[in-house]
């Protein structure tokens, strides 16, 4: 895996694969932008709750030593998050990443309806609290595009929307 210009890249395991299947995604791919003081977080499948909560400790790290100031959590192909990776979310993770003082974060919304669900329910949950512009995106370059801009802007507003 190489990297490009200002742009760090890494992954977080692999789920396990049939041999006759094409190389599976990882769990997780992590880019850090230097440029633009972003994180992108791509996520897919059923993660399990020590792949997800490492990366999103790993991510913290990243965004403190190199100064993150938007993040981009790609769901698009992520399924359910864990009851208990959840409140872990709740209790221990958002805690340490609004220490950050991240400016923008954007979520490409998955397709899987049970990962909407849990977003939405800790979103709503961390909302009063929430220090971050926050918008939802249908594809990943209209999510990145925005939080790497200097203004505010209207979100995706196709959210859950059916074509």
């Amino acid at each position: 895996m190489g990297c490009l210009a200002g742009v760090n890249q890494f992954q977080v395991a692999t789920p396990n694969k049939n041999k006759e299947m094409e190389e599976p995604e990882p769990y997780l791919h992590l880019e850090t932008d230097r440029l633009h003081h972003s994180l992108v977080l791509h996520w897919n499948g059923f993660v399990p709750s020590e792949v997800y909560r490492d990366g999103l400790m790993e991510a913290i790290q990243d965004s403190r030593k190199e100064g993150i100031q938007s993040w981009v959590m790609n769901m698009k192909h992520m399924k359910v998050i864990r009851q208990a990776d959840q409140e872990w979310t709740l209790s221990t993770w958002f805690p340490q990443f609004q220490l950050l003082g991240v400016k923008r974060l954007a979520f490409v919304v998955s397709d899987d309806i049970f990962n909407q669900m849990a977003v939405s329910s800790m979103i709503a949950t961390i909302r009063p609290r929430f220090h971050a512009e926050l918008e939802y995106f249908q594809e990943l370059d209209s999510a990145v595009r925005w939080a790497q801009e200097n203004k505010g802007s209207l979100g995706d507003l196709r959210l859950f929307s059916v074509k």
